[in-house]
């Protein structure tokens, strides 16, 4: 269980309201601006860069500079507590992991950032949440689908779940419904857009993400 000393740090506003988050994760961070941009702007605010992604840090800094409060942006992909450190030095505003690391949820809780690490059993979950987090990644999503996160949810209601990977954009209310806090979309809603696609179909695909989300809350 978490000390009673602890308090968790909710995820943010925009992430509760929109209820999706952008992973991009690429080979070269050249197209991430032009990419966050166009997600802003459909609505997509919530932005998840990852450690995998070469010079991600730096273009951190560059997004919290250039976009300013238009978008809530984190680090993902962060496996131990020095990466955890330096994303945070970097700006990141919440922290995404593909497992569970207690210190790394501890230096998130202590900076006051919001922190999700990634579990896919019910002890892995449960274990993550009892640390701290302000929501657990359930990962990779597509392997177990909704019904896992329904089943999980029956005895453990109180836990917030953001599934991710795998995801497609269709895929989006069945999870809504099976009780996820967030959706985490990569590959299918971003698609070649990091390596130069088209900035127009991704706009149209964020928005087709959101109302989803809606459609399924209704």
């Amino acid at each position: 269980m978490t000390s009673p000393s602890t308090e968790r740090i909710p995820l943010s506003d925009a992430l509760r309201r929109t209820a999706v988050v952008a992973v991009l994760r690429a080979d070269s961070p050249r197209h991430v601006g032009s990419v966050a941009r166009t997600l802003a702007e459909a609505g997509v605010v919530c932005l998840e860069l990852t450690l995998t992604t070469p010079g991600a840090l730096d273009a951190l800094e560059s997004l919290r500079k250039d976009l300013g409060d238009a978008v809530d942006v984190g680090m993902g992909s962060v496996r131990s507590a020095e990466e955890a450190r330096r994303s945070l030095d970097a700006g990141a505003g919440f922290l995404v992991s593909p497992g569970f690391q207690a210190d790394v949820v501890a230096l998130a809780l202590a900076a006051g950032v919001p922190v999700c690490p990634g579990g896919l059993t019910p002890t892995e979950l449960a274990s993550a949440w009892d640390a701290g987090a302000s929501a657990v990644k359930l990962f990779p999503a597509s392997t177990v689908g909704p019904a896992h996160l329904a089943a999980f949810r029956g005895p453990y209601p109180e836990v917030a779940v953001m599934p991710t990977g795998g995801i497609a954009i269709d895929d989006i209310p069945a999870w809504i419904r099976a009780g996820a806090q967030a959706v985490g979309l990569g590959g299918p809603l971003i698609r070649d857009a990091l390596s130069g696609g088209d900035l127009t179909d991704l706009a149209g695909r964020a928005r087709r993400a959101l109302e989803a989300v809606a459609g399924a809350r209704s």
